[in-house]
């Protein structure tokens, strides 16, 4: 199961729209109606195995000013040129892609950077890669001063510094607001 906190989807269907005249491209329907429900997302503690190929999913794409945004994406044109575009990023610099042409279109490939972003089918469409997609539920994240009770409760007080509240203040930030939901189309 697909777990996804999804970026926010205010004026989604003009963002997609302004994206497909700026490329002259289409989005397969199936993936239109996912960005119009999550503008992507982040998927924190999701992976994925197809074949021989497995990785995580940082997040998929979105529109605007979000985590993971197409406008970050300095190659689209190339990515476009190949009929392709990414939809999502894993932790390695790998892509997750969806074909556009009749050939390809709806199918989701692995796209390794390893290997000249060699293409590896995962799926023939997107609704088959979120089944093959397995996420944990992010549990609630604990404050900065429970952090440091409980350590200090546990006898491990002389290991606070600036570092560890660091570490600690960055896992806050990134999970702190987070809402997963589970993907459904």
């Amino acid at each position: 199961m697909l777990l996804i906190s999804k970026f926010d989807t205010t004026d989604i269907d003009a963002k997609i729209a302004e994206f497909e005249s700026k490329y002259g491209i289409t989005l397969p329907e199936r993936y239109r109606q996912f960005m119009l429900k999550y503008n992507g997302g982040m998927t924190p503690e999701t992976k994925f195995k197809a074949g021989k190929e497995s990785s995580d999913i940082r997040a998929f794409y979105g529109f605007g000013d979000v985590g993971y945004s197409f406008s970050e994406i300095v190659d689209m044109e190339e990515w476009i040129k190949s009929n392709i575009i990414p939809i999502a990023s894993d932790s390695f610099g790998n892509r997750i892609v969806i074909g556009l042409d009749k050939e390809k279109e709806g199918k989701i490939f692995f796209s390794d950077h390893e290997k000249e972003f060699k293409l590896t089918l995962l799926s023939d469409t997107l609704e088959e890669f979120f089944t093959i997609c397995k996420s944990k539920k992010i549990r609630p994240v604990r404050t900065m001063e429970e952090r440091e009770r409980d350590l200090i409760a546990n006898g491990y007080g002389d290991m606070l510094d600036d570092e560890l509240r660091k570490c600690w203040q960055e896992e806050i930030d990134l999970y702190g607001g987070i809402h997963q939901e589970k993907v459904s189309l």
